[in-house]
């Protein structure tokens, strides 16, 4: 190789480049390579350090590739050290490795192989994890490139320990400063018109909430006054001063409201107002008393404390703040996007600009219609901003530029527009911005109006309070313009909920805007699937050609009946689909905030032109062994699933598993996803597809019957809402009121399976559990017609419950949790219940509902009961006409026999005895040894899944004894 030295490219000369090179990024830290007398108390010399102001240091330890883990052992050294000049020991150092065939290199030759950003490192995160025990994530190094290396160096800027103390201080010393204010108001002579007015403004019911609100708000405020007096020069040369000069130059040292609203005044007159009106607006509410200076006080020492850490820039503080003070997040549908998915997600999706050019990334419109505190939207502008940076962009301008003309963020509450605002001024608080497309929703639809596509202008835009707007297109004061196919990326964590009791709804008037977008075709839009589908109806509407989907969603979403124009819509108009679960239930299964949802990341391409019809679609779908827990570690996970090659069907990551499913029809529930083994997987998706598959022999059996639907063979009856309600219940519904079985001298001719008792309901025969009294009497007779001998369990729950489909002597109702099924040839009945209480029918149930998991769980809903896949046992042919004939010799024997919950399956005699007869019934012989084996197979597959088996010790450690046998 033309120059190239004698002894090669030496490690420490490969540091000092990599040193310069971070240095030739754009960003303002300084890095240095191999400098001795850098640590506290030791002479050892880092190989690369980068110190940037008050930020924490970031160490990064690097070797060549050429043993395993590279460079981790010396990054273990480095934790718990301290840098001279400096008081915070290292809680995480960066672990890199160079690819050894860099070792051949001239200097001049890697220099240029970092300027082209290729991918010759990789990256291990090694953390103190409490108790000197020492985390290395992931186990096996990541490959990464240049670009990558400057990400991971701007996380460690922030390490995520520190935050999490601060964050939990700062809200706790939030609360007091809510109580104390509180305190003081009811001691003025107009407490009750100062309380009033604070309530109003924070939207809080309460007055403990609505002080504690205002004292967060101020706090955001005043960390807002004191970054802009540092680094506004603009504000500088208006007298802006931060709240320590005001104390220095205060009467007795105290801050005054008087002064504190003089100085938001100086801010609104440049504008800032979507950050500081409401500030100033709450501040000015009435006689606040005495204690209002020591409540200012407390909120300039927090802003001190907040300020010394240096990671605004990363972290969003408001947003944490919010989701620990504010208690009635869940009726608000305001739950906190978890900073970790934010990352994730936002990672992922910037991916796909990677091709765009500088120019064309600073003109890239992005929308959050649902910001919240806009954590979404902070982390998607610095992803956008580290491609800008990567791809030579240098508009020193930029920051002020996206936020008046390229960033459009709309949520129906007007803290939330407040927090969005500060996140987004967080960035750079540098620069000046004069405007912002930042809205308060105040129409019935929220900012779902825009579901019509007539419908473009947006008005409420914070800052513009009172104003008119002009007429015309573009420009008016106080308005902001949406276009059809106007919008580059949508990125949102949209609230899941549906009117029901108990909740309330956080739009209405959906009618109109969801009739217009269904007239021109648009059609995500399903009021059972909640409020999510809605907004993925938006952004499809406001998407350009090109334009990237990014959503939170409920992992219903998946699998749900629901769901099913959902994601037929989204195979349509999109392409390149990635699906994201967490398949741990070690804990909490939502993925993005406290909804204590099973939740999942959806991330599309829209086509650049609208197909006439639906086409077979391929789905890459990725199940997370856990969720990130860093920053870092969402970017990894992002970057890594990013890196999966488009012609591989399935996979391990070091963050879990990977695989591609094809949707034969439309709509099709995905079964891949949340699944945490890919052979389950295969095994699922060939069962759709009316084959039985062996992963362990790879052979593959045509099933005799072919797949169709639960609604080919009976029909759904009605809910439980128009049957009855419990008696004593607060809300009565329905024609009966339904009274224990046992509470009753008499059994009564009207009788149900209204109640779910997985301890007696444990063979398929069944025995009703209450008894009712009509309260309705034309609809009683409507529903005594709609009885029923069979009854399909809406919310399995594998671990404690056996059957999926249960079968009652005599005719009965239904209930909530057991839905009657009607109509259809009773033998098909009887080979539908022995189907779906098989190890052949709960894998396709959990494919079609992903039952079983922990936390609120969504039932499979009534109207999606019909499309439950199942074979054709109602078909007029010689092979469903044999099905039949074995359910009814063996159904009476089989529905009696007792059963273990679903999760045992791999242990329980008697579901194998119907195991065998359902694999007879389709046409395959159970007593081949090659059946039987894939029969055990499947059941110890299937009973692995975290989400069948919940983590049970028990169940896991018989599983385990099972197959040690």
């Amino acid at each position: 190789m033309p120059g190239q030295p004698t002894g090669g490219l030496h490690e420490q000369n490969a540091n000092t480049i990599i040193a310069q090179w971070l240095n030739a990024t754009g960003r303002k830290w300084d890095a240095r390579g191999e400098r001795t007398r850098t640590i506290i108390g030791s002479n050892d010399r880092p190989d690369i350090i980068i110190a940037e102001g008050g930020r924490m240091p970031v160490i990064m330890e690097c070797e060549y590739d050429d043993k395993p883990n590279p460079a981790v052992a010396d990054a273990q050294k480095r934790l718990g050290k301290t840098l001279v000049n400096e008081t915070r020991p290292f809680t995480e150092v960066i672990a890199v490795g160079i690819a050894a065939a860099c070792k051949h290199d001239s200097e001049a030759q890697f220099r240029q192989r970092l300027e082209n950003n290729e991918s010759i490192l990789t990256i291990q995160l090694v953390s103190q994890a409490g108790d000197n025990a020492v985390k290395v994530w992931p186990n096996r190094p990541l490959p990464a490139t240049p670009n990558d290396l400057v990400a991971y160096c701007e996380y460690a800027q922030v390490p995520q320990s520190v935050i999490d103390q601060e964050s939990a201080s700062v809200a706790r010393q939030i609360d007091a400063a809510g109580q104390k204010l509180l305190e003081g108001i009811a001691l003025t002579s107009a407490a009750g018109a100062t309380l009033a007015a604070l309530r109003r403004l924070t939207g809080c019911d309460h007055d403990e909430s609505a002080t504690r609100t205002a004292a967060a708000i101020w706090l955001i405020a005043i960390d807002l006054q004191n970054d802009l007096a540092q680094y506004s020069a603009d504000l500088r040369q208006l007298n802006l001063k931060a709240t320590g000069e005001l104390k220095d130059t205060a009467l007795l040292n105290r801050l005054t409201r008087d002064d504190i609203l003089a100085q938001w005044r100086i801010i609104a007159g440049v504008n800032y107002l979507p950050v500081i009106e409401l500030a100033i607006d709450t501040l000015s509410a009435g006689a606040m008393g005495d204690g209002l200076s020591d409540v200012l006080e407390h909120l300039h020492q927090l802003s001190v404390q907040l300020n010394a850490l240096h990671a605004k820039h990363i972290y969003n503080f408001a947003g944490e703040l919010w989701q620990r003070i504010v208690p009635d997040r869940e009726e608000r549908a305001a739950h906190y996007t978890q900073p970790e998915i934010a990352e994730l997600l936002s990672a992922l999706a910037a991916d796909r600009f990677a091709g765009w050019t500088a120019p064309q990334l600073a003109e890239l419109k992005i929308m959050d219609a649902a910001s919240g505190t806009g954590t979404l939207l902070g982390a998607g502008e610095r992803a956008l901003r580290r491609q800008y940076l990567a791809q030579g962009g240098n508009d020193a301008g930029l920051h002020k530029s996206r936020m008046e003309n390229h960033i459009y963020a709309m949520d129906v509450n007007g803290i939330a527009g407040t927090l969005t605002a500060k996140r987004l001024t967080d960035l750079n608080v540098e620069q000046d911005y004069a405007g912002s497309n930042i809205a308060v929703i105040t129409d019935p639809a929220g900012s779902l109006l825009l579901l019509d596509p007539a419908i473009t202008g947006v008005s409420n835009v914070l800052g513009y309070r009172n104003a008119t707007p002009t007429p015309g297109i573009g420009g008016e004061l106080g308005y902001f313009h949406i276009q059809l196919g106007g919008i580059h990326w949508s990125l949102m964590n949209p609230p899941y909920n549906r009117p029901r009791r108990g909740r309330q709804q956080a739009t209405k008037g959906l009618e109109r805007p969801r009739a217009a977008a269904k007239k021109r075709q648009f059609l995500m839009s399903n009021g059972q699937a909640g409020l999510a589908s809605d907004f993925g109806n938006l952004s499809n509407i406001r998407l350009a050609p090109g334009g990237v989907y990014s959503h939170v969603l409920p992992l219903t979403a998946a699998h749900s009946g629901s769901w099913k124009a959902w994601r037929a819509e989204l195979e349509k108009d999109f392409q390149d689909i990635v699906v994201i679960a967490n398949v741990s239930t070690a804990e909490l299964q939502s993925m993005s905030a406290d909804t204590g949802m099973s939740e999942m990341l959806a991330v599309a391409t829209k086509r650049d032109r609208r197909p006439a019809r639906w086409q077979p679609t391929e789905i890459l779908c990725v199940n997370l062994s856990a969720a990130p827990a860093t920053l870092a570690e969402g970017y990894a996970m992002a970057r890594e699933i990013a890196a999966i090659p488009g012609n591989t069907q399935q996979g391990m990551l070091s963050c879990g598993n990977y695989t591609r499913f094809r949707q034969e029809s439309a709509g099709l529930p995905g079964g891949a996803v949340g699944s945490s083994n890919n052979a389950l997987t295969m095994v699922m998706a060939a069962l759709l597809d009316g084959k039985a598959f062996d992963p362990t022999t790879l052979a593959t059996y045509q099933l005799a019957l072919p797949i169709a639907t639960l609604g080919d063979i009976a029909g759904a009856g009605p809910t439980h809402h128009s049957i009855g309600h419990p008696k004593g219940a607060a809300d009565p519904i329905g024609a009966f009121e339904w009274t224990p079985l046992n509470e009753l001298p008499v059994a009564p001719p009207q009788q149900s399976m209204w109640a779910a008792d997985a301890k007696e309901q444990t063979t398929i025969l069944v025995k009703p559990t209450h008894g009712g009294q009509i309260v309705w009497f034309d609809l009683a007779q409507q529903m005594v017609a709609c009885r029923s001998r069979f009854h399909l369990n809406r919310n399995i729950s594998w671990t404690s419950q056996a059957l999926s489909i249960a079968h009652t002597r005599a005719p009965a109702h239904g209930g909530s949790a057991w839905n009657a099924l009607q109509g259809g040839d009773e033998s098909a009945s009887k080979a539908a219940a022995l189907f779906l209480n098989s190890v052949w029918g709960c894998m396709v149930l959990n494919a079609y509902a992903k039952s079983g998991q922990r936390g609120p769980r969504a039932r499979l809903q009534v109207k999606g009961i019909p499309g439950l896949p199942c074979p054709a046992f109602h078909a007029d042919t010689p092979e469903a006409e044999h099905a039949r004939a074995l359910a009814d010799r063996h159904f009476q024997e089989l529905s009696e026999l007792p059963l273990q919950p679903f999760a045992y399956c791999f242990q329980d005699a008697n579901r194998h005895r119907i195991d065998d007869v359902v694999a007879e019934m389709l046409g395959l012989d159970p007593a081949d040894p090659a059946v039987s084996e894939m029969l055990a197979y499947w059941r110890a597959l299937f009973a692995g899944e975290p989400n069948v088996n919940g983590r049970q010790r028990k169940i896991v450690a018989a599983l385990a004894q099972h197959q040690g046998k």
